[in-house]
Parts: C-alpha cells; sequence; structure tokens
C-alpha cells in the first residue's frame, strides 16, 4: 500500500499518548485530538488550536543526506448537547515536497443513548504525479450505563495522474468509558483486503488505552498491535507493534512537565524497522490558554539494520471556550 509520508510524519509529531478511538478526549490540556468519529460522537469540548512542529531525520548509511519534515497545523471543535463538529486544516512539507491535509468530523446526539457521525479528510502531496488521498467514514455510539459501545465504516481511496486509483475498506468496533475519573477504551480495526493499484493486505489491529488522574498525575497510555498480510498479491507477513506511554506532573498552579516515551516495531514482508522515542513537553495553563514547548528524541532508531537519528520539537497553543 503506498503511502504519503509527510502526513505520517505529521501525525506522529502531533499524537498524544491516548488515541481516542472510542471515547472522547478527556486529558486536562483539553486540546488532544479525536482519533475517530466515533469519539468524536461523544465530543463535549469548545476550542480553537494551532501547532508548528519541525522534525529532522538522517540515516547513517553513506551518502544519506537530512530529512527535514514541517508542519503548521490549524484545528479545533465546537460542541453542544445535540451536536459536535471538528476540523483540522494542516500545511506540511516533506523533503522539499508540500502535503496538506484537511479534515472534518461532525456528530448528531439522537438522544442521550445513541449518536450518529460523519467525517471526511482529504491529503494530497505535490509531486510530479499528484498523490491525493481521501477517507470517508461513518459512525455511531450507543451509550449503556457508564459503557460507551462504538462502531465505524471508512472507505480510504487515493490516486494520482500516474495511473493509480484505488481504495479499501476499513471496519472499527470498541467499548469504552469516561467514568469514575478514568477514561479507558479497547477494540479492533479490520482492514480489508483489497488487489486493486494499492495492493492492500487483510490486516487486524487490536487497540487499548487509558488516562487517568491520581493526585496531581495524569497518566496517558496506549498500545496497538497489527497483523496481517503485508500484500493483497504477492503475501508475506506484516506485524506492527506500538506504545505510548507519558505522564503530566502539574508543577504549582499554572505550569506542567510531561515525561514521554514512544516504542514502534514493524515487520513488513521481511523489511524491519524498530524506533524508541522519548519526548519531554513544558506547559503552560491558566486562564482557559494552554501553551506546550515539546521535545522528542530517538535514543534507539534502525531500519533494515542500518541506524538513523532523529529528533522533533513543536509548539502548540490552545483557548479553550
Amino acid at each position: 500500500m503506498k503511502k504519503m509520508t509527510g502526513i505520517i510524519a505529521m501525525a506522529v509529531l502531533s499524537s498524544a499518548a491516548f488515541a481516542n478511538t472510542i471515547v472522547p478526549e478527556t486529558s486536562r490540556d483539553g486540546k488532544t485530538k479525536n482519533d475517530s468519529v466515533i469519539a468524536t460522537t461523544g465530543e463535549m469540548r469548545t476550542f480553537v488550536a494551532g501547532e508548528y512542529n519541525s522534525k529532522t531525520t538522517e540515516s547513517d548509511a553513506a551518502g544519506s543526506s537530512e530529512v527535514d519534515t514541517t508542519n503548521m497545523n490549524v484545528y479545533g471543535a465546537w460542541s453542544n448537547k445535540m451536536i459536535s463538529v471538528e476540523a483540522d486544516i494542516n500545511m506540511g512539507e516533506f523533503a522539499d515536497t508540500d502535503n496538506d491535509s484537511y479534515g472534518v468530523k461532525a456528530a448528531y446526539r439522537i438522544n442521550k443513548d445513541f449518536a450518529l457521525g460523519l467525517g471526511y479528510t482529504m491529503m494530497s502531496q505535490d509531486t510530479a504525479n499528484d498523490d491525493e488521498q481521501t477517507k470517508l467514514e461513518i459512525a455511531g455510539s450507543y451509550n449503556m450505563n457508564d459503557l460507551v459501545i462504538g462502531a465505524s465504516f471508512a472507505i480510504n481511496s487515493e490516486e494520482d495522474n500516474a495511473g493509480t486509483d484505488g481504495s479499501y475498506n476499513t471496519l472499527t468496533v470498541g467499548v469504552g468509558s469516561n467514568a469514575n475519573n478514568m477514561s479507558w477504551e479497547a477494540g479492533l480495526t479490520y482492514t480489508m483486503e483489497e488487489d486493486t493499484d494499492l495492493d492492500v493486505g487483510s490486516k487486524f489491529e487490536l487497540f487499548a488505552g487509558m488516562t487517568k488522574v491520581v493526585n496531581n498525575i495524569e497518566l496517558d497510555g496506549d498500545l496497538s498491535y497489527t497483523t496481517g498480510d503485508a500484500s493483497a498479491t504477492a503475501g508475506g507477513d506484516y506485524t506492527n507493534l506500538e506504545l505510548n506511554f507519558d505522564a503530566e506532573f502539574l508543577v504549582g498552579k499554572m505550569f506542567y512537565i510531561t515525561p514521554g516515551l514512544n516504542y514502534t516495531s514493524e515487520d513488513n514482508d521481511g523489511s524491519e524497522t524498530n524506533q524508541l522515542d522519548l519526548s519531554a513537553d513544558f506547559g503552560y495553563r491558566a486562564n482557559k490558554i494552554d501553551a506546550t514547548f515539546g521535545i522528542d528524541y530517538a535514543v534507539m532508531a534502525e531500519s533494515n539494520d542500518v541506524d538513523f537519528d532523529s529528533m522533533a520539537w513543536k509548539v502548540n497553543v490552545a483557548y479553550n471556550f
């Protein structure tokens, strides 16, 4: 399956620990994005945020050059008792190639138990082939006492002027809860095989996440494991393991420090990549403003037995209404 590396780099830089796939974002910063329309069906925030991030990667292989990634991201949400809307605009650059994305998620709560949602994302890469990807997601959720049960179906399409034209589907189901001062979720995403130009193999992803406040410390973590076929036509095995964890410590009434780690291990039909990142966020939170400066450094990174260096930084400011 083809991937737009600039968009993927943006997602890595902007992600927080808890993925928010089934239940909506609840962390104290109030600005972490929801990962799917399922979570948007329970969203009750209203905020606006902006982020600039930069990442530098360089392989130790002979003749390799430094690769820079930058992103300017503006996003936010608006909610009332019946409707929730989230919007996201990103202008990025990867290795001197423009990567832009635009997305919107909207949800309507039919009553206190049922909600429906719809999301659309478009991503474009300004290359000679003018690569364009779109995602259309339909979701629903049901609240049963303190438990949220959700599901979504997404159609992912890609085309360019070099002749690539195809699509594949994903189905996500899961459960979660935001009760008792703790947010948690667990679920499954199934990527359906599609032997079009994209050559997508079938895959199963198991995911779980948690956010919990203990005194003045907020703990965030999530885990995902994906297994399946690397290709629909050639076969081959695919596995991916990703673990995120961070802890936010309040410093006085207005400041916080958030150390964290991210570990990723991928085997794509014998092509292996392993990376361990350590991160630290330093933030200010008062008067409805949350401002963060963060750094991320790869203490271990290798691809097919070749080491590479990676370092990133970001500035993020949000206003919560």
